[in-house]
C-alpha cells in the first residue's frame, strides 16, 4: 500500500464516518439497538427524525465541510494559513450551515477574528466564561498529521486555538496529528510513550483518557454518557481505541457508530485515522454511496498532488 492509497482513504474515510455515524449521533447505545437491530450498516437505513432530515441519506455534515474548507485553503495558499482558513470558516458561517455550533456565531461575529483568530477567540472564551473542551476542531488534526513537518505538534495546537481556546482540546489535537503522521508514514501507530508526552506537556488531564484508549475497555468510555458525549478527549479516545483494537476500518466504523454519543464526529474521526491506516481500498463499499463521492475524489486526489510536490 502507497501513501496515496493511504491519503484517500483518510479523506473518504472522515466523509464516511460523518456520513453514517450521523445515523446513531446524540442516541445512546440502547436506543441504537432499538433503532437498528442489527446495527448500521447502510445509509438507507438511517431515520428521518427532525435533526437526521436536515441531511441526505450519505451526505458529510459540517465536520467533513470544515476539513475540505482547510484542505482549499492549504492547497491555495501553499502552507497552513490560519487567516485565510479562518476567513473560509466565517464565510461558510454566513451561510446559516445546518446544525452549527453554537459559539461560533460569537467569534465569527467579531470583525477582527479572521485576522487575529487565537487571539480574539482567546478573548471572547475569557470574557464569556466559556468552559468546553468540545470537540468540533479534531478532524483538524489529521489533515495537519498528514502534512508532517517538524512542526507539526505546534500546527495541530493553532488549528485547533483559532476556535477552542482549551489546552483538552490542543493537547488531542496534537495527539491525533502525531498519530496521523505515524500511519501515514509507517502504516503504524505512533509510539504510545510518545503520545503520553505530549499528554503531560499540554494538559495531563488528556492522560486519563489517553490510557483507558490503549489499556481499557471500549465500554470504559461511555462515548454515549449524554453529559459528556461531546468532549474532545472521549472523541480522541475512541478513534485511538480503534486503531489500537479493531483489525480492519469495517470494524472500527461498525463499533463506533453503534456505540451511538456524537457519531457522526466520533467515526469521522475514528475513520479517518483508519482510512491512513488500512488505505482506501480497505474502506467498506458503502463509500461508494456517498452523496458527494465526486467532490471528495477531486479534493483528495489534489491532495495527494500537493504532499507530493511540498512534503513527504
Amino acid at each position: 500500500m502507497n501513501f496515496r492509497d493511504r491519503i484517500k482513504g483518510a479523506f473518504f474515510g472522515m466523509a464516511l464516518g460523518d456520513a453514517l455515524g450521523l445515523g446513531t449521533e446524540f442516541m445512546s447505545a440502547e436506543e441504537v439497538k432499538y433503532y437498528y437491530p442489527g446495527g448500521l450498516r447502510h445509509f438507507s437505513q438511517i431515520i428521518r427524525d427532525g435533526h437526521r432530515c436536515l441531511w441526505k441519506r450519505g451526505e458529510w455534515t459540517n465536520d467533513t465541510h470544515i476539513v475540505v474548507m482547510l484542505a482549499e485553503s492549504i492547497m491555495e495558499k501553499g502552507k497552513l494559513h490560519l487567516n485565510d482558513f479562518a476567513a473560509r470558516l466565517k464565510k461558510w458561517g454566513t451561510e446559516n450551515p445546518a446544525d452549527m455550533t453554537d459559539f461560533y456565531h460569537s467569534l465569527f461575529a467579531n470583525e477582527d477574528w479572521a485576522e487575529h483568530p487565537k487571539e480574539v477567540t482567546h478573548r471572547i472564551w475569557k470574557n464569556n466564561g466559556v468552559y468546553r473542551a468540545s470537540n468540533e476542531a479534531l478532524l483538524r488534526a489529521v489533515v495537519i498529521g498528514m502534512l508532517g513537518n517538524p512542526h507539526l505538534t505546534d500546527n495541530a495546537v493553532d488549528i485547533s486555538a483559532i476556535t477552542h481556546d482549551d489546552t483538552r482540546c490542543s493537547a488531542c489535537s496534537a495527539i491525533i496529528a502525531v498519530m496521523a503522521d505515524s500511519l501515514l508514514c509507517t502504516g503504524k501507530p505512533a509510539d504510545y510513550a510518545q503520545l503520553v508526552e505530549i499528554a503531560n506537556m499540554i494538559d495531563p488531564r488528556t492522560l486519563k483518557y489517553l490510557e483507558i484508549a490503549h489499556e481499557g475497555e471500549f465500554e470504559d468510555l461511555e462515548i454515549d454518557d449524554e453529559n459528556s458525549l461531546w468532549f474532545a478527549r472521549k472523541t480522541m479516545a475512541s478513534a485511538l481505541w480503534a486503531i489500537w483494537h479493531c483489525n480492519s476500518a469495517e470494524e472500527v466504523l461498525y463499533r463506533i457508530v453503534d456505540a451511538g454519543g456524537d457519531a457522526d464526529t466520533n467515526a469521522a474521526l475514528a475513520m479517518g485515522l483508519a482510512g491512513l491506516q488500512h488505505g482506501y481500498a480497505a474502506l467498506p463499499d458503502i463509500v461508494n454511496d456517498l452523496i458527494d463521492y465526486k467532490r471528495m475524489e477531486d479534493v483528495s486526489s489534489r491532495f495527494i498532488n500537493y504532499i507530493e510536490n511540498n512534503c513527504k
